[in-house]
């Protein structure tokens, strides 16, 4: 059985412990720690000083909160140096001492809920705890590091229906008790990231989120019980659109330890610039699938649509003005010179989705 819950205060130093002396890791750590990277960590020097001054830090760390300040002070530096500017809309109408239960579109393994905490924490708001797939804990050190920065488990694997049943309803309480003891909660729309740039919300996310409510109200109350706040993140330009092209043309099978280089990538490389909305608190009646539908519009609405996005649009549909978008066609051309024609219409069609999308949306 796998574990679904984070680390407590309590197990932090064993579990620490055990990292520092996990030889995959520690290799991990060493061939990631130098000058170009330890920027990152907030650690300067040569890679020797570097890694002594790494597990100086580490030893220091002794509860969740203490580890998360760490990690708050790598995703400044993540967006100090790898975000040309980072927007938010919406803060100001998320209510203090309010749990929320944030839906988010999902485009990178990690970094779409980590900036959801740096914007919450920019406004003296709790983190969240965070969903996270169990593809994620396959490797245990990279399971163990997510949660110790407050991730949970959900599982949809299992020998039989009633244990992939029994893991689904363990996530849902777990949800449920986190929201009812005033905690923030955040879970992607879907399981996996968007590779097509196409944001949709899976009603059975939601039909789980009700597992755990079934006695106390039908699926049509969940708006009673939760303060769901759907959450739109986009990236002016993603890191790993080459990857999830050759994803979807099945150019490239998936390994192990694909998830593992797909984070640190998405982590360190540029992505112009970033936008996140927080969009209006979810009210009202709905079914599993209505609820889905408004999720999206709000997402799809709320989706900045970037010179990237435009470009792309313009160019499938016959015409663009490479000069009236500079950097998507400096950016564009620089893909071209390295893929074929189907590559690039793979990629091409990533950023033009999203405005795909919300017409399909609006125009229903």
């Amino acid at each position: 059985m796998i574990r679904i819950e984070p680390y407590n205060d309590k197990e932090v130093k064993s579990v620490l412990t055990n990292l520092m002396n996990n030889q995959e890791f520690m290799k991990f750590i060493k061939s990631n720690l130098n000058k170009s990277t330890s920027k990152f960590l907030s650690i300067p020097g040569s890679s020797l000083m570097v890694m002594q001054l790494f597990k100086s830090k580490v030893k220091n760390i002794n509860s969740v909160k203490e580890f998360q300040d760490q990690v708050k002070l790598v995703l400044k530096s993540v967006v100090d140096q790898t975000i040309e500017e980072f927007q938010t809309k919406g803060l100001d109408r998320l209510e203090t001492n309010k749990p929320y239960l944030f839906i988010g579109n999902h485009r990178d393994i990690t970094l779409d809920s980590a900036l959801c905490n740096f914007a919450l924490d920019s406004i003296g708001q709790d983190t969240t705890f965070n969903a996270i797939g169990d593809n994620l804990v396959s490797v245990d050190w990279m399971g163990d590091l997510l949660r110790l920065n407050k991730s949970f488990v959900i599982s949809r694997s299992g020998a039989s229906k009633k244990e992939i049943y029994t893991n689904l309803l363990k996530a849902s309480e777990f949800i449920k008790n986190k929201l009812d003891d005033g905690n923030h909660v955040w879970i992607a729309q879907k399981q996996g990231r968007s590779k097509d740039g196409i944001d949709k919300t899976d009603p059975a996310v939601l039909k789980m989120l009700h597992i755990a409510l079934r006695k106390n109200c039908d699926f049509q109350e969940i708006t009673n019980y939760y303060n769901i706040v759907p959450c739109s993140i986009s990236y002016e330009i993603d890191p790993l659109a080459v990857e999830k092209s050759q994803q979807l043309q099945n150019i490239k099978s998936k390994d192990l330890d694909e998830d593992i280089s797909h984070i640190f990538k998405g982590v360190m490389l540029n992505k112009g610039r970033v936008k996140l909305c927080f969009a209006d608190q979810i009210q009202g009646a709905y079914s599993p699938e209505s609820l889905a539908h408004e999720i999206d519009k709000q997402i799809l609405n709320n989706y900045k649509h970037w010179e990237t996005n435009l470009y792309a649009h313009e160019f499938l549909n016959g015409e663009v003005d490479d000069d009236k978008y500079p950097k998507a066609s400096k950016y564009f051309n620089e893909l071209r010179a390295s893929m074929t024609n189907r590559d690039l219409e793979y990629i091409m069609s990533q950023y033009a989705n999203p405005i795909v999308a919300k017409k399909e949306i609006n125009n229903e």
